[in-house]
């Protein structure tokens, strides 16, 4: 058996199907150690953490093949609440480990996979007839409103619909008891991160916590890789032990992802303890075309580069094993990516902020988050890494495929879109959309007039840019970019969806002569879209400064639309007489 394989089996295990008349035994919680996600199936949330959203088979015969050089092994099964008899959970007392993150956090997206699985975990218990008890640890840094176990309930009452009461066991150290739990259906323990005992697993400690409890549903995925009172030691004292339906999904996203063979693969590794991950962070190198270090263990694989960091970020013995990753990722030619800024905190003046880069942070300041330079590569790995999650028929788009193309990028309700294809038969246009309804509007609105030269496609520009154009069989000849929205809560009204990566992809994908156009009603944006356009354009693109016929604020623009066709913003901008700030750029011959 790969080394792997007996890291996942020692952590990842739970008892097998148990029926209520076996007597309570020592059982082991499902856990986990690193997890891998390929760029092509997933969305990311930075606050936070990542969020990996994909679509996944639900076969619980699945094989899951794990390691490139050597056995290939499956994830041993694991016992979930789908597969327990519904029977069996009526009048048990259940107890439920839930994620904070997911239900207590300060804007729940109820529409959201993870937290409908998690609160079905909860009601599917309570409609089966279990008094439910809910445990978890909570923090108000992720909702200032988490004031106490009653605060929490609340929320969580006002959640599910259902009525939770707050119990105080754990601080009052009495054990629950039975005529307790006649008060009502589903109760709520203590903040668990109140307790040291619960990161000890303190046996007595989990003791209490499962009073009474005959069965334990482990639905706080995020959690399972701890060896926590409330996740290992609990399982001791219930006669059976599972996962709930949110950890049951995160985990047959693992299973897909470990056995993928779609590139490129980019892992993104944080937390620490890098001597204990290192045959999870070697199997990843085996995998992976690039491993993006983000947590404690970018320290380790810093110093094992050769760089300094401070003493106190050094793990102890870790240092072997992080040169032995660094070596086995140059011979697979696997990318190494860590930090190369932080923003820190000073020790002595909690308030104060500063960013460092990753190799020069003084000693009396600690870093608490990643820095912009680093977050603008991990940004471009993972942007330039994605692709597009279907194949375009453009025959099917298009009448003819081979005419040059025109994309507008943020084409709104494709005023212009419509507009320029009934005038230009010569060309084919392209309007990029995030917004779905007004997509499925402009389509049928493309199929109702009959026009074959124009289409629409519901995307996020930033992140399938590349990959959708350079399908298309004929050349890019124009893209437009007009009356982004400015956000005025961000330094220079920047505008989330022009980044750099999808810059790089239009200067690399343009035809050669090819035009950028670009307008807004605010000179700030306008500006700044000149200015990020000439940086990240690789000096492929140059201002086409001989029509250039107005100034405005010493800044030369366009007085006039060159094409003749308004946007729907445009056209209200002119209606009100308000000045619109427009330019044009083109591809040097022979970029």
């Amino acid at each position: 058996m790969s080394p792997v394989l007996k890291t996942v089996q020692t952590t990842l295990s739970l008892n097998k199907l148990s029926s209520s008349n076996y007597p309570r035994k020592e059982k082991k919680l499902l856990q986990h150690g690193s997890c891998s996600f390929p760029i092509n199936n997933v969305q990311l949330s930075f606050r936070g953490g990542f969020e990996v959203v994909s679509n996944v088979n639900r076969s619980h015969k699945e094989k899951t093949c794990l390691y490139d050089e050597g056995e290939l092994e499956a994830l041993p099964h694991v016992q979930t609440l789908r597969e327990f008899p519904r029977e069996e959970l009526v009048a048990k007392v259940v107890m439920v480990r839930f994620d904070s993150t997911i239900l207590l956090g300060e804007k729940l997206d109820l529409s959201s996979q993870s937290a409908s699985k998690a609160l079905y975990t909860i009601k599917y218990l309570h409609e089966c007839g279990a008094k439910v008890i809910l445990m978890s640890e909570w923090s108000r840094k992720i909702n200032p409103k988490l004031l106490d176990a009653q605060a929490v309930a609340d929320i969580l009452s006002s959640v599910l619909q259902l009525n939770v009461i707050a119990l105080r066991c754990i601080s009052c150290k009495s054990p629950l008891r039975r005529e307790d739990l006649q008060k009502a259906d589903i109760f709520l323990l203590e903040n668990l991160s109140e307790y040291k005992e619960e990161v000890a697993n303190c046996s007595k400690f989990a003791e209490l916590l499962s009073s009474e409890v005959d069965i334990l549903v482990n639905d706080s995925f995020c959690q399972s890789h701890k060896v926590l009172a409330s996740t290992v030691g609990v399982a001791r004292f219930c006669y059976a032990s599972m996962a709930g339906f949110s950890f049951e999904e995160n985990l047959h996203q693992l299973k897909k992802i470990a056995k993928t063979k779609k590139k490129p693969y980019l892992a993104v590794i944080g937390g620490g303890n890098l001597k204990r991950n290192a045959a999870a962070l070697q199997f990843l190198a085996s995998r992976c075309d690039a491993l993006v270090f983000v947590g404690q263990m970018s320290f380790q694989i810093m110093r094992a580069l050769g760089h300094s960091i401070p003493t106190n970020l050094v793990e102890r013995d870790a240092h072997k094993a992080a040169l032995d990753i660094v070596q086995f990722a140059h011979d697979k030619n696997v990318l190494m990516s860590y930090p190369k800024d932080f923003w820190c905190t000073n020790q002595h003046l909690p308030t104060e902020l500063e960013v460092f880069p990753a190799h020069g942070v003084s000693a009396s300041w600690l870093p608490v988050d990643l820095g912009p330079r680093s977050l603008e590569e991990i940004y471009s790995l993972v942007t330039n890494s994605k692709a597009y999650p279907f194949e375009i028929d453009w025959s099917v788009a298009y009448h003819d495929a081979s005419l040059p193309l025109v994309v507008d990028i943020g084409s709104g309700n494709g005023l212009f879109i419509m507009g320029m294809a009934q005038n230009r038969k010569d060309l084919n246009f392209l309007g990029l959309e995030i917004n779905g309804k007004l997509v499925r509007r402009c389509l049928d609105s493309v199929h109702q007039s009959g026009i074959r030269n124009a289409y629409f496609i519901g995307s996020n520009a930033t992140t399938t840019f590349r990959s959708i154009v350079s399908s298309y069989p004929g050349e890019l000849v124009l893209v437009s970019v007009q009356c982004p929205n400015p956000d005025f809560n961000k330094p220079e009204n920047r505008w989330s969806m022009l980044q750099r990566s999808l810059i790089e992809a239009v200067a690399d994908l343009l035809a050669s002569k090819g035009k950028v156009f670009l307008q807004s009603d605010v000179e700030a944006v306008a500006m700044r879209m000149k200015e990020q356009f000439l940086q990240y354009g690789k000096g492929k693109l140059h201002l086409s400064h001989d029509q250039y016929n107005i100034r405005i604020n010493g800044n030369a623009w366009l007085e006039e639309n060159p094409f003749g066709i308004h946007s729907d913003w445009e056209q209200h901008v002119i209606d009100r007489g308000a000045p619109m700030y427009r330019l044009m750029l083109s591809k040097s011959t022979g970029s």
